[in-house]
């Protein structure tokens, strides 16, 4: 059969517009003039699914995924589209938070078609923001079309997929105007703005004519963050557990906000002791982590109330919490019989949960995956109902897609391929942490990945999808770059950005520097250097770290962990070893190091030598690289933006490339706004993009009470009125507008995570239960008023 696409773009010169069935395929199409573009295709199946993409600077393709029915019995047919870009402000509004939660609930404005009936034309539109008591209809100039009648109107009806449908028998060979329509009720009719629509009518069809014509607000909401660890109720169990998310909710409803975000729940258990608390060290991109349970929705627990009582602290005790769940948890599985809804269950969840349970089975010596494949269900059985919950009361819940795994996680030791072990992902210095971040997850192997299509990343996602609207992309930068750090170096500042192009030997002396390795490359100690840093430590630390070269210069015996020294001294011994002025993790390979200006080595040389190494790091790391890393992007990023309809954020703070603004923009990312590190001077709230998340403060800052020593209102309420789609605060910094309710005396333990102390205890929790916020109704009454007068919808 003959497919005959026509797709409305107005392009600019240099553009290409391509068809990209979804068997891989990428085909370029023809300019056929007044901003249509044409493609013919021989296609043999009943079912098409495709994408467009255009080449600009790149490949921009489409996020959602079409798919049209080709009737039977036809020799060919035209599918008449257009463009939706992915980053345009309709296309965020047709994600699941809009979609399924916001404004769900659409079905056929009149009576649904029979079963296998199918008109010669079948009209698409997508109409975002669709009040509910509103539906679409479709009028025209044919009698099938109403004859712009609104008694005689056809109603179109809403897939999953938000785009509303309509089939029409139209006669042959006529030219027809058309328009779409809103009504909610006898004598209410909107009609589209703009020209009529017209096409003319050669054989069977599918027109989808993109986004309807409507004014509309740009919608904007205001949500809370918080980790499931922090909530604390009357019913949970030393922290907060799955089951406490329908009271937030409640409580975010009553006050207008419309979604809650957490921090990652994946399990992080490995050593059972506190540092499992870090919830970014999964062991598992799938597992749900047992300290979330609560334990008497599955069955009655002898003590419950005692043990409540005994772990209801200021905050979290990650351990004693853990152990007696999993106690109570390992009773309950020996009298559990597996129903046909758990069986049905774990098959459809084999891609990952035979792995983890085996993995778990290694962790604890123990030899019975059963009971991991049954913790997980309840997980999953508890979390799901929270989640419908929240939806029914119209909240979205918003994840955290963590950048990395835990070096020894299932899906590192199930697919080793996957990943780059050798070095360990981190972040350079910055605001957080002057020497750099060391996470310890290893390096993904991007071209693997690529070779196996994604699947990984495309089912990690999905699974996500399960419970999330929207999630957020940890340091989404690593996806343009990541900063990778050698296995066994003692210091973070020893990393460097992965994919890049590092300096030949013959390149840096071309640019007039007297390279050498022995000078640049290794690191730079004399006696005055060991002085400075070390004062009265530095005779101790040359004779049990160092060995003499030659007068006055030493070398370290060996990059050594420093386990044991007592902070400063190891602190001295990192800045030893990473005082450098190149890196060279490959042979032949220099990269500077990152900050090298700030080095005892740098400032040992003569000034002019200085200035050569200053202008040659600033263009490694400001310029050098900027194809390169957009190019890296865009392999990676589309891939999590058309896995699901999952509202895209992306976390972007740090040492940002100048790539990072366009590409998000372009892909529907949207941005992170924190007020306190402005992207430029004199940046505010009120320059927030559209498509952004706009915030005081995240979960590693401080908090508004730590910054803001009198009423932190006017703070909320510049937030508040910034023009970013989403303005999320902490729960800490909503609880700040009333200072009745309890806080802790010292706003500092209201911190999440300091990123400059590693390992850190993950350990706040809220200081009154949900209960008692619920009561709290000042608060709930100025959050309510806040959200109204910045019209952030409610």
């Amino acid at each position: 059969m003959t497919l005959r696409f026509y797709v409305r773009f107005a392009s600019t010169w240099g553009q290409q517009l391509f068809l990209c069935p979804d068997n891989g395929q990428r085909l370029g199409m023809e300019y056929a003039g007044d901003a249509l573009w044409a493609y013919t295709l021989q296609w043999d199946d009943p079912v098409i699914e495709y994408r467009y993409a255009v080449e600009s600077e790149g490949i921009w393709q489409e996020v959602a995924l079409r798919t049209v029915e080709i009737p039977a019995n036809v020799d060919a047919y035209a599918i008449q589209d257009t463009f939706q870009w992915p980053g345009s402000h309709e296309e965020a509004w047709m994600k699941a938070p809009f979609q399924e939660v916001f404004f769900a609930g659409h079905t056929a404005a009149g009576e649904p078609a029979a079963e296998g009936e199918v008109g010669s034309y079948q009209f698409r539109i997508r109409v975002p923001l669709l009040p509910a008591d509103k539906s679409v209809w479709l009028l025209g100039n044919a009698e099938t079309l109403g004859n712009w009648a609104p008694d005689f109107a056809v109603p179109l009806r809403s897939g999953k997929d938000g785009i509303f449908t309509a089939n029409v028998q139209l006669p042959l060979h006529t030219a027809i105007a058309y328009k779409y329509c809103l009504s909610g009720g006898e004598d209410d009719w909107e009609w589209e703005q703009g020209d009529n629509r017209t096409f003319f009518t050669e054989g069977p069809a599918t027109i989808d004519d993109g986004v309807a014509r409507f004014p509309r607000e740009q919608w904007k909401g205001a949500g809370v963050a918080v980790p499931v660890f922090s909530l604390r109720s009357e019913k949970s169990l030393g922290c907060g557990e799955f089951a406490d998310l329908p009271l937030l909710g409640e409580w975010a409803a009553a006050t207008g906000i419309r979604l809650i975000q957490l921090l990652p729940v994946n399990d992080t258990t490995w050593s059972r002791t506190w540092q499992d608390s870090y919830p970014y060290a999964a062991v598992s991109a799938f597992a749900l982590h047992p300290v979330y349970i609560h334990l008497p929705a599955i069955g009655p627990v002898k003590g419950y109330t005692v043990q409540q009582q005994r772990l209801d602290l200021p905050e979290m005790d990650y351990e004693a919490t853990l152990a007696f769940k999993e106690t109570t948890l390992r009773g309950f599985y020996r009298t559990f019989k597996p129903d046909e809804a758990f069986r049905q269950w774990k098959l459809s969840q084999a891609h990952w949960l035979n792995a983890y349970a085996a993995f778990c089975c290694r962790r604890d010596g123990t030899d019975d995956p059963g009971y991991y494949c049954y913790v997980q269900y309840q997980l999953h059985r508890q979390l799901s109902t929270a989640v419908a919950s929240l939806q029914a009361k119209g909240i979205a819940l918003k994840g955290d897609l963590p950048i990395g795994m835990f070096l020894h996680s299932a899906d590192v030791l199930e697919q080793p391929a996957l990943f780059n072990t050798t070095v360990q992902a981190g972040a350079p210095p910055d605001e957080f942490a002057a020497e750099g971040q060391n996470w310890g997850f290893p390096a993904y192997n991007w071209e693997q990945m690529e070779a196996e299509g994604y699947v990984w990343w495309r089912r990690r996602l999905q699974h996500m999808a399960q419970y999330f609207s929207a999630f957020r992309i940890d340091h989404v930068l690593g996806f343009f770059r990541l900063w990778q750090v050698p296995r066994h170096a003692p210091s973070a500042l020893m990393g460097y950005f992965h994919p890049s192009i590092p300096f030949t030997a013959d390149e840096l002396t071309a640019a007039g520097i007297p390279f050498s390795r022995e000078r640049y490359c290794r690191p730079y100690i004399t006696d005055a250097i060991l002085q400075q840093v070390f004062g009265d430590d530095a005779q101790r630390v040359k004779k049990e770290y160092l060995e003499a070269e030659s007068p006055g210069f030493y070398r370290m015996k060996q990059q050594q962990p420093f386990a044991g020294e007592k902070p400063t001294v190891a602190r001295g011994l990192r800045l030893l070893v990473s005082n450098v002025l190149f890196l060279e993790p490959v042979e032949g390979a220099f990269h500077p190091r990152f900050g090298l200006a700030d080095t005892y080595s740098f400032k040992s040389l003569p000034f002019a030598e200085q200035e050569l190494l200053r202008r040659l790091s600033d263009e490694f790391f400001f310029r050098r690289h900027d194809a390169l890393w957009r190019e890296s992007a865009m392999r990676k990023l589309p891939v999590l933006t058309s896995a699901t309809n999952m509202l895209v954020c992306g976390e972007d703070l740090g040492l940002i490339p100048h790539s990072v603004p366009e590409v998000m923009a372009g892909l529907g990312i949207l941005g992170l706004e924190v007020d306190r590190m402005p992207r430029y001077p004199g940046r505010t709230p009120a320059d927030a993009p559209y498509l952004s998340v706009i915030t005081p403060s995240t979960h590693d800052m401080s908090t508004l009470r730590s910054e803001v020593q009198e009423d932190t209102e006017p703070a909320i309420r510049r937030q508040l009125l910034s023009p970013a789609m989403w303005c999320i605060l902490q729960l800490q910094d909503w609880l700040s507008l009333d200072t009745s309710l309890p806080h802790p005396e010292d706003p500092a333990r209201e911190r999440i995570n300091v990123p400059a102390i590693y390992p850190w205890y993950w350990r706040y929790r809220m200081p009154l239960t949900l209960e008692a916020l619920l009561e709290a109704t000042t608060l709930r009454s100025k959050i309510h008023t806040l959200l109204s007068d910045s019209g952030r919808h409610s």
